[in-house]
């Protein structure tokens, strides 16, 4: 938008006394011949810009219409930045890149910049094979800032399609999933749909009116939690960083030299033994008897195909 991208150019020229038409085109992802375009917009609004001419020439703002940026601390922008910069890694919006220079530009400490990243950073960046969630993240997003209709086939745990109609009201990133938190016009109640399992999404002309829209719980809740034991498993020391990331420390009973034993809890069905089978060679269901008996015969139908 190109209010976006003149608000982050004064706040660009409030922050450097003099910045070359090149390095401002580059910083705004637009050609030159824009930024001289905005130029003569800022000018007729009033703006007291002046130009330098030659190989160390610019633009730059008269030091008297400087103002005091410091509104946020370099923490709160670096905070900031770290979210935009992985919102935009998902979606690449062309105008987080205006929303970026107007942080950059508000508050800078010792020369630093915020492409330079801060201490943390996040990376939601897409593999080549996952290109195609950006199209649904970026049509459920539609969907909520419109107040529209989401219209999908959803596949279950086993594999079976149905037709869904839903108000879409947040997007969650948990476990290495995105999901969707939405009111089922089917069910006539709130659910919870992963994303890889949306078939033929589409936004739908037709709106609905905003409910008031409390968070599902995406904790380990009962949504998560059905049919869910305790297996004990003897898994290599090398794997041991899986368990201690899904369910924490506590869950590591034993440490052993080259093993140790664990609790892994997961849903006693064929999605849970696929948990398990994630380990290869270096698990060992150990108990419950039950759970260890129907994973064996669970591994069986599996060398079963390759039987010749």
């Amino acid at each position: 938008m190109k209010i976006d991208r003149l608000i982050a150019l004064i706040l660009i020229l409030l922050e450097r006394d003099r910045i070359s038409a090149r390095e401002l085109a580059e910083r705004l992802e637009v050609s030159r011949r824009t930024i001289y375009r905005d130029i003569d917009t800022l000018t007729v609004a009033g703006l007291p810009i002046y130009t330098h001419e030659g190989a160390t020439g610019g633009v730059g703002l008269m030091k008297a219409y400087k103002v005091d940026k410091s509104f946020f601390t370099q923490r709160d922008v670096q905070t900031l930045a770290a979210g935009l910069k992985s919102y935009r890694q998902l979606f690449g919006h062309k105008e987080l890149a205006y929303v970026l220079e107007k942080l950059n530009a508000i508050h800078r400490e010792g020369g630093s910049d915020l492409a330079a990243g801060g201490k943390f950073a996040v990376d939601l960046s897409l593999n080549q094979g996952n290109e195609s969630l950006r199209s649904l993240l970026s049509l459920v997003e539609t969907a909520m800032n419109d107040s529209r209709y989401l219209a999908f086939d959803y596949a279950d745990r086993d594999g079976r399609l149905s037709g869904r109609q839903v108000e879409p009201y947040q997007v969650v990133f948990k476990e290495s999933s995105w999901y969707l938190q939405a009111f089922c016009v089917e069910r006539a109640d709130y659910r919870i749909f992963k994303l890889a399992r949306m078939r033929g999404l589409q936004v739908l002309q037709d709106h609905f009116s905003p409910r008031e829209f409390k968070p599902l719980p995406m904790d380990g809740g009962s949504w998560m939690n059905q049919d869910r034991v305790d297996v004990k498993i003897r898994i290599h020391r090398s794997v041991v960083d899986q368990v201690i990331e899904r369910f924490g420390e506590a869950h590591v009973l034993e440490m052993g030299k080259d093993t140790c034993l664990a609790t892994y809890p997961i849903v006693n069905n064929t999605f849970g033994y696929d948990k398990l089978l994630a380990f290869g060679d270096k698990c060992e269901v150990l108990e419950p008897p039950e759970v260890r008996a129907a994973f064996r015969a669970y591994l069986r139908g599996i060398l079963g195909r390759y039987d010749e």
